[in-house]
């Protein structure tokens, strides 16, 4: 155990002996954050949608306090009511009828006539929406008929003027108590208890990029126990080690673990730099985003292990972890959404350990999941983990 921490040590503090180590260790990786955020802000939901509102034209044949309800209606029902003569061609219509008013009045049944739009995907909605609409005014007109009723047994009122009038002072009344019931329910929590309602389908653009610079950067770090690996391989140090009274597992195994601690510590400050910098919400499920990061720590070195047996020399190895962590990163979603991409493009990137990792990081900050909803991911990423290990072992043994 001994010689294992000894190991560790020594390839930890070599990964940190140059200032160009701390600029792809720190600066890049928030820089990269910000601009990607900053890139990304608009096409993603950093703000709430606006509201929509569709334009319908009506041609009015009645006037008075209930055409008058009607229209305030549709007004609440996202309609930018436009009074018209003749119905333009672009536009959703209705007419409402010259007896409007006296049919509600009277109890007697009145049909309003929609004119929709086969060629709009809001037809729908549209049709939906009026109903609702006739409907509240038809209900409050249910209730007002109910009134003036009462009144006219009562002898309150004596004409049929006055009947109008009490029939729309108590439409309106009835209207207005709807948009201001007079009990509402309040909800208590008991002590500690909060309600988390903010799940979206997709992050927010600082969230992604947080996500997406994390996943890249560190799959960098990670990567790089290729160079290691190869460069002492070419100087001759590696071979040393190996015929030392110390087991190859042990040599091996800690230069992969020294590996994964330097990956553990990137992911840790730049956890706590998205959310005190750009105000990302890493501590929603502090033990889900663990065990997303120590598998993908894992997983990606892992690859490291068996990239050093596939490059030849020390500029191949360079190459290959910059521009492998790049590539694999961007086909991963870390730069930009998967949403946008076709969904056999989404199917195909599966085949990377960074989808996965970007994947679960979003889930957790945009789509509230928990340690229990990641599992399954965090099984996936062992599994590559296990897999370029045992493959990298494998490998080495047999070249070295």
């Amino acid at each position: 155990m001994y010689r294992l921490w000894g190991i560790i040590r020594t390839e930890f503090l070599r990964r940190f002996d140059g200032p160009m180590a701390w600029v792809f260790f720190l600066l890049l990786p928030f820089l990269f954050t910000a601009a990607v955020g900053a890139g990304l802000s608009g096409m993603m939901n950093d703000a709430p949608p606006e509201e929509v509102r569709i334009r319908l034209a009506v041609i009015q044949q009645d006037e008075g306090p209930v055409v008058d309800a009607l229209f305030a209606a549709l007004t609440g029902v996202n309609f930018d009511v436009e009074v018209v003569d003749t119905f333009p061609d672009d536009t959703f219509g209705l007419i409402v009828p010259a007896e409007f008013s006296e049919r509600l009045l009277d109890g007697d049944e009145v049909t309003l006539t929609l004119r929709i739009r086969s060629d709009s995907s809001n037809t729908p909605a549209v049709e939906q929406a009026v109903r609702a609409a006739i409907g509240r005014v038809g209900g409050a007109a249910l209730v007002a008929r109910a009134g003036v009723a009462q009144a006219r047994d009562a002898n309150l009122v004596a004409t049929p003027e006055d009947e109008a009038t009490l029939f729309s002072e108590l439409l309106l009344d009835t209207l207005a108590a709807v948009e201001t019931p007079a009990a509402v329910a309040n909800v208590v929590w008991p002590a500690g208890v909060t309600l988390e309602t903010e799940t979206r389908d997709m992050a927010n653009s600082a969230e992604h990029a947080s996500a997406g610079q994390i996943v890249t950067w560190v799959q960098i770090t990670l990567l790089s126990a290729a160079e290691v690996l190869v460069d002492e391989r070419l100087r001759g140090t590696l071979k040393r080690m190996l015929v030392m009274p110390t087991s190859r597992a042990l040599i091996l195994g800690g230069k992969v673990l020294a590996t994964v601690l330097a990956g553990l510590l990137q992911i840790a400050i730049l956890l706590i730099g998205g959310a005190a910098v750009f105000n990302v919400g890493w501590d929603r499920a502090p033990l889900a985003v663990t065990a997303v990061s120590l598998a993908f720590a894992l997983a990606a070195a892992g690859m490291g292990l068996l990239l050093a047996t596939i490059v030849k020399t020390g500029g191949q190895a360079s190459s290959a972890v910059v521009g492998l962590s790049m590539t694999m990163a961007a086909l991963g979603g870390a730069w930009f959404p998967l949403e946008v991409t076709p969904p056999l493009f989404r199917q195909i990137v599966r085949v990377l350990p960074a989808t996965w990792a970007v994947r679960a990081y979003e889930d957790i900050l945009a789509r509230g999941a928990t340690f229990a909803d990641v599992l399954p991911t965090v099984g996936v990423l062992l599994g590559f983990a296990v897999l370029f290990t045992v493959i990298g072992v494998l490998r080495f043994n047999r070249y070295e």
